[in-house]
């Protein structure tokens, strides 16, 4: 009787554990995991010379990036920048950049001169808000080893430079709207667009030649700061109103003026 007993008792022991066990088998099934959706970061926007290799060089024949990127730029006073505005506004110091033939460049007496420098004023001016950029450099720069003797030391041009290449121009064309009436031939051009309710230009202006090039290439984006139209007249006056110092000071031997 005893053995019986505990028989049962050990029967009624497992129908227990299988009893919790089913239950906690049935609450598992009842509990779904919840939806997750995971959504990968939006890839950084390539400059269009790194899209389109074809163009690379054309757009880019610089050993260093040639792009206006104000994140990365240092902000100085304006009075160290290339370019200025007698109107004020944020200054920036971006790359500098010599051509891709650095060993055509090369200076006899050793070391290299050419510098080209891409800097960036950022002000407002009247009904016109404007973020101009210029690559320039100083072609009568004087150093400890003499004048730039390069016939490769100039900044190139791009008689190519379409909507894509203003698209991507600095931070209010890259989130422009509406492009449209691109106009103008060689190296002076410019397109019309729209950032938000306010009418823009897109302008692209080549400084003196310089041998196989320019001492400065400008671009600028003008924008209404009402929802007025853009005129002839603001491009020109924007323009106008912009300060582009082919003197460098830095490192150079010769006073400004000489």
């Amino acid at each position: 009787m005893g053995g019986a007993s505990g028989l049962t008792g050990a029967v009624a022991a497992m129908a227990i554990i299988f009893s919790a066990a089913g239950a906690c088998a049935q609450e598992t099934q009842q509990l779904s995991l919840p939806n997750v959706t995971v959504t990968a970061p939006a890839p950084p926007v390539e400059p269009p010379y790194l899209r389109d290799p074809g163009k690379a060089y054309q757009r880019n024949p610089y050993n260093g990036r040639y792009r206006v990127e104000e994140d990365k730029f240092r902000e100085v006073p304006c009075s160290a920048t290339r370019i200025a505005s007698a109107a004020g506004g944020k200054c920036l110091q971006g790359y500098r950049l010599i051509p891709a033939q650095t060993q055509q460049i090369v200076n006899p007496k050793g070391g290299d001169n050419c510098d080209l420098a891409l800097d960036v004023v950022v002000y407002s001016v009247g009904n016109l808000s404007i973020e101009a950029d210029t690559l320039i450099f100083d072609p009568y720069k004087l150093t400890a080893i003499g004048h730039q003797t390069s016939q490769f030391c100039y900044v190139n041009g791009n008689t190519g430079n379409d909507q894509e290449d203003f698209r991507d121009m600095n931070q209010v064309t890259r989130r422009g709207t509406n492009w449209h009436n691109l106009v103008g031939d060689g190296e002076d051009k410019s397109i019309e667009f729209s950032d938000g309710q306010h009418n823009c230009a897109a302008v692209q202006r080549a400084g003196p030649k310089w041998s196989g090039g320019y001492i400065y290439v400008l671009h600028a984006s003008i924008c209404r700061t009402d929802t007025a139209p853009m005129r002839v007249e603001d491009i020109a006056y924007a323009l106008g109103s912009l300060q582009v110092r082919q003197y460098d000071p830095v490192g150079n031997l010769r006073k400004p003026g000489e």
